[in-house]
């Protein structure tokens, strides 16, 4: 959007901007969960990383099966570690933005919440893609606004990989629930584990090989820009948290 346009809408209050929303709705404030189309094109997602030990184990099965990917990465890991962006971008993947260290963006101020985005945008400003993932995907429309100007990436599959499943559980549950156009939350690290053990990631690895085994007849797997440009975007009003359980 034209930046005075941003700023327009940035100072909308109350019923302006109810109204505003009533009008574009997901037009101009929607969040990105699927998209529709004919082919047989899938979008796996990463957020959290990038990790030492797990990214590195993930890019080797991805370039095995010729998969491509998208990684939402956090900016102070991503800083840790450029060697592992450069070979995320490397391989044909696409990187987009998680924030700077995975606060909640909904419970920060409208100053915070931009320095959160800008921050992470800054470090990996020669990958850019204008992809952003709100962490956990919690969203309210004024954090919503402060991410004008990006690309918000929801999801439409999950297999609750944050927490401790069995490596076939996670594969069945992929498996049943990915289609044509389909965007794929999962995580090639967990910034802030709920329960123990759910930073371990092969089971997570395990899982994507499998499904990359049994689908690969039948799906490309893409990044998210391909994703989009291949099909029909589907935006929706995405605000509050998620039920993720």
């Amino acid at each position: 959007l034209p930046v005075p346009m941003v700023r327009a809408v940035r100072r909308c209050g109350g019923s302006a901007l109810r109204t505003l929303v009533a009008l574009a709705g997901p037009k101009l404030f929607g969040t990105l969960t699927h998209v529709e189309t004919d082919e047989p094109l899938v979008a796996l997602t990463f957020d959290d990383g990038p990790h030492p030990e797990f990214t590195p184990q993930l890019l080797d099965v991805l370039d095995r099966h010729q998969a491509k990917a998208t990684f939402f990465v956090i900016g102070t890991r991503a800083q840790a570690r450029p060697d592992l962006v450069d070979r995320v971008a490397r391989a044909g993947h696409a990187i987009g933005n998680h924030t700077w260290d995975h606060l909640d963006l909904t419970k920060l101020g409208r100053r915070a919440r931009r320095t959160q985005l800008q921050r992470c945008s800054s470090l990996i400003e020669p990958y850019a893609t204008g992809l952003f993932r709100p962490p956990w995907g919690y969203q309210t429309l004024w954090s919503r606004i402060d991410a004008l100007g990006h690309e918000v990436v929801a999801w439409n599959v999950h297999a609750r990989d944050w927490l401790v499943l069995d490596a076939n559980v996670l594969t069945s549950t992929l498996e049943g629930e990915i289609g044509p156009g389909s965007i794929v939350l999962l995580h090639d690290a967990i910034w802030n584990p709920i329960v123990d053990g759910a930073s371990d990631r092969r089971p997570v690895i395990k899982a994507v090989d499998n499904v990359l085994q049994k689908l690969g007849s039948q799906y490309q797997f893409v990044t998210v820009p391909e994703l989009i440009r291949r099909g029909r975007p589907v935006r929706v009003n995405w605000y509050n948290p998620v039920l993720w359980w």
